[in-house]
């Protein structure tokens, strides 16, 4: 009988493990809201499902009875895909630990009373005496959902005249009604990023680079990662064996884990996010040119009880780049310049000619994505300092 896999999500970049899922003649059905998203063409079945509706997946998995249920790459789907895969016994990690690191007020309290270096936060909803909860806390301020992903949402503030107006306004990301309110953690060189692999508990394979951000629209959403990281080696050591140790408190046990880390102006270790999926923007195919692991393969090896054999990493550059705009209006053209050309190993392209185009103020706004590999840091570093005259956006 041939496997049955339910995947939560369509969109471009969950096309990568949704076409493994087909190569290994798996019987693959795919669910959201958006019946338009590239990935449903590749399915055997698609279903109108929302990926954020708990009881409405479970009831649609209770039918078509998959033997996997999985969240690629989306962190409002990953809760989802945790609760119904432990309600029918599926493989996969608990859901309390899923939900952990998907809620970022429960993520910082399970890392401050685990001992983790965190920054001090609140947690607020809309009843709250805004003024009262954030005299604890020192300027400046990151306010985010803490249920939103991609950025969308996230804002600082480095004045309390205005604290209120932005707390309103971040409100409107939010579907469960509460921001985290955090103290800003300053950090040395770059904010290391990457993704990460788990088996039987352990961090087998992980991959760091250095997230590179918006500097206009949003200045918190990433625009860009390039891999290796330029942190040292044991910089890079103490973070995966912190990040170790929180799995290990979690009993998370199994899957592709997307990191974000800092290091403060004194050398210590930030955890950031630690999200219960791979990366957006293919991050695990840029990681795959970096390092030659391919871990969507790896992962549905694992949960098939397959041994996974972990390469000895090789020093190669790379890096994802997303296409963004600052402006909205209508997409005329995307033009790469034939200098980036010979760097360009995929280019994922999700606006075209006459589409509507948004300013990048969160990771969906994104046009599309571009893969790229190099023989150096020199050359990566140089393509990513230049990139706005490498790859030009022109509107209507």
């Amino acid at each position: 009988m041939r496997t049955r896999v339910l995947f939560l999500g369509g969109a471009y970049h969950q096309i990568p493990i949704i076409k493994e899922a087909k190569k290994r003649n798996w019987y693959v059905i795919t669910c959201d809201y958006l019946p338009n998203n590239p990935g449903h063409k590749y399915a055997d079945e698609y279903y109108n499902v929302s990926t954020t509706d708990f009881e409405g997946v479970l009831d649609l998995a209770k039918r078509i009875k998959p033997d996997y249920v999985i969240a690629y790459a989306s962190d409002p789907s990953a809760p989802v895909a945790a609760y119904v895969s432990e309600q029918l016994g599926l493989p996969g990690n608990s859901y309390q630990s899923v939900k952990t690191l998907s809620e970022k007020d429960l993520f910082r309290a399970f890392l401050r009373e685990h001992g983790f270096n965190t920054p001090k936060f609140v947690t607020i909803t809309r009843s709250d005496n805004f003024d009262i909860k954030l005299r604890s806390l020192s300027l400046p301020l990151i306010i985010k959902p803490t249920d939103s992903s991609g950025s969308k949402g996230v804002r600082r503030v480095d004045n309390l005249d205005c604290v209120n107006e932005v707390i309103e306004g971040v409100f409107d990301y939010s579907r469960n009604g509460k921001l985290i309110v955090e103290e800003f953690i300053d950090y040395n060189e770059c904010q290391m990023h990457g993704d990460g692999l788990v088996a039987n508990g352990e961090l087998v394979f992980t991959c760091l680079g250095d997230h590179h951000f918006c500097s206009t629209v949003n200045p918190f959403v990433p625009i860009a990662t390039t891999w290796p990281t330029k942190h040292k080696k044991e910089i890079t050591d103490l973070a995966v064996k912190e990040i170790n140790r929180l799995l290990k408190l979690l009993k998370y046990i199994i899957g592709l884990i997307n990191i974000e880390v800092r290091v403060d102006k004194n050398g210590s270790i930030y955890i950031m996010e630690v999200g219960p999926r791979s990366g957006g923007n293919f991050v695990p195919q840029a990681i795959q040119y970096a390092t030659g692991f391919d871990m969507v393969n790896s992962l549905l090896d694992l949960l098939t009880g397959q041994e996974v054999v972990i390469p000895d990493k090789s020093q190669k550059f790379a890096a994802y780049y997303a296409i963004n705009s600052d402006e909205k209006g209508t997409l005329e053209r995307i033009t790469l310049e034939k200098d980036i050309s010979p760097f360009i190993k995929e280019f994922h392209q999700y606006v075209f000619p006459g589409e509507e185009v948004k300013p990048f103020v969160g990771a969906n706004a994104a046009l599309g994505v571009i893969l790229l590999a190099f023989d150096n840091r020199e050359e990566m570093d140089d393509v990513i300092k230049n990139i706005d005259s490498l790859i030009k956006v022109q509107l209507k």
